[in-house]
């Protein structure tokens, strides 16, 4: 399994650990709603990062509006879909987790919600996909390690379990946001989706904050500083942070060490609030955080392609890097084989299926911009050359340029390689609207050479 990071990536997951860390205490801190805190903060994010964003890809978002992109009109409006769930289930993490930061105590609170690579592994066998023992082992220690720490809690009162439950919904939800962005984020471009994301977080929170009745800006001095440090820390700071880490480093040993934030958010809560929990919670805190290391690692281990075979034998990810441009089948029934069988027939619903996967899985281990999950945006734009789709096909090999030329390892050569098959598909597009909408990527790629690319990203 890989799990080397360099030191741009430990530096940017610290960064990220400190800054998502502040979110309990600051909230704890506040005296206004827990609410109109959540719908701050995104407003806030959302009014800052939209604009920049907006102007940014401007010419993108006028395309999608006009609808002008051939791909708003297939693959993007799927991406659209679950960008929508995935917004509501942060609207809903938002909600529940910060409202229980005021309910019991921020350990407590950042504990549980620390647990949400466990429901994501359960998540995942509604899927359709086989948890390894070590997996499910990981799980009854985290449940078990939350139930011993929440009785502990209750010796508090009702207000304090009811945080905890809170706190436990938070994790789901946050489960759910992880789950719908896997399905959204191959199809709509980062910066869309963010702001897709935290549009709908931003209109979910201030329908509840009506319903409700929470006041919305009757802040004290002290809630106006929370507010400004849950924009500059979580909302801004946090995920800028993260997404770098994420573009560079394995997803696995992200996930691990932002466990460090329930310790540190705990130790902010004790240092400026005089908050701990009772000594007794502690033991089944420990176990939450134990259950949840063995989870990801477990999790990690399953979708590792140079795990151990249940033969014993050594699988090894030595993939050719355009697996799908042979002219037959390979020898033997690898996953290639299988692919360009059901392309060929035709079957590209299942294909799509399977490729998704395959690519959510090498994501989450080796990083968005890697060599192993550009491979699979390779195969996507195979996929959509036998299926007719030139246009979308010469899109796919364009990224695929793109992140080889600006990954963690560039590699000129064959983003060049990339950028010759995607001028061969786009010289068989007949449609003008997409055909100039191509142009424009090729333009910026030819005018910026990909050996630059890694200089300047």
């Amino acid at each position: 399994m890989r799990t080397k990071l360099d030191a741009a990536s430990i530096t940017a997951v610290l960064v990220t650990v400190g800054a998502f860390s502040a979110t309990a205490p600051l909230t704890a801190f506040a005296t206004g709603p827990a609410l109109a805190l959540a719908l701050g903060r995104n407003a806030l994010g959302l009014l800052t990062l939209g604009p920049v964003v907006v102007l940014i890809r401007r010419g993108e978002f006028r395309k999608v509006f006009r609808r002008e992109r051939f791909i708003v009109r297939k693959e993007q409006r799927r991406g659209a879909l679950y960008g929508f769930l995935a917004g509501t289930a942060l609207a809903a993490h938002f909600a529940t987790f910060m409202t229980s930061t005021r309910m019991t105590s921020v350990a407590m609170a950042t504990a549980l919600v620390a647990t949400q690579p466990v429901w994501q592994a359960l998540i995942s066998t509604f899927q359709g996909n086989r948890l390894p023992r070590v997996t499910w082992t990981g799980l009854a220690v985290s449940v078990a390690g939350a139930a011993l720490a929440s009785g502990m809690d209750g010796r508090s009162g009702t207000e304090a379990l009811v945080g905890d439950a809170l706190a436990l919904v938070g994790a789901i939800t946050l489960a759910g946001y992880t789950a719908f962005s896997e399905q959204a984020r191959p199809d709509v471009s980062t910066m869309t989706y963010s702001v897709l994301c935290s549009l709908v977080c931003t209109v979910e929170l201030l329908v509840l904050c009506l319903v409700t009745g929470t006041p919305l800006v009757t802040f004290d001095g002290n809630t106006w500083l929370a507010l400004l440090g849950l924009l500059v820390f979580p909302q801004l700071l946090g995920l800028f942070s993260l997404n770098f880490a994420l573009g560079r480093a394995p997803a696995t040993a992200v996930s691990v060490l932002l466990l460090l934030e329930a310790p540190v958010a705990a130790l902010i809560a004790w240092l400026w609030l005089d908050q701990l929990p009772g000594g007794s919670a502690w033991p089944g805190l420990i176990m939450i955080m134990l259950g949840v290391v063995v989870v990801v690692v477990g999790d990690a281990r399953r979708v590792d392609p140079t795990a151990d075979g249940a033969d014993g034998t050594r699988r090894s990810l030595a993939i050719t890097q355009h697996g799908l441009l042979a002219l037959g089948p390979r020898p033997g029934e690898d996953i290639h084989t299988r692919l360009w069988r059901e392309a060929r027939a035709g079957r590209f619903a299942e294909v799509e299926a399977i490729v998704r996967r395959q690519e959510n899985q090498a994501v989450r281990l080796h990083g968005a911009k890697s060599t192993e999950a550009t491979h699979w945006i390779e195969v996507r734009a195979e996929v959509a050359r036998i299926a007719g789709n030139h246009g979308l096909s010469a899109q796919l090999w364009l990224t695929a340029a793109r992140f080889h030329s600006s990954g963690p390892h560039p590699d000129p050569r064959t983003a060049r390689t990339c950028l010759d098959h995607a001028h061969q598909e786009w010289s068989k597009v007949t449609d003008p609207a997409v055909a100039a909408t191509l142009a424009q990527g090729f333009r910026a790629m030819y005018e910026r050479p990909p050996e630059q690319h890694a200089a300047r990203d």
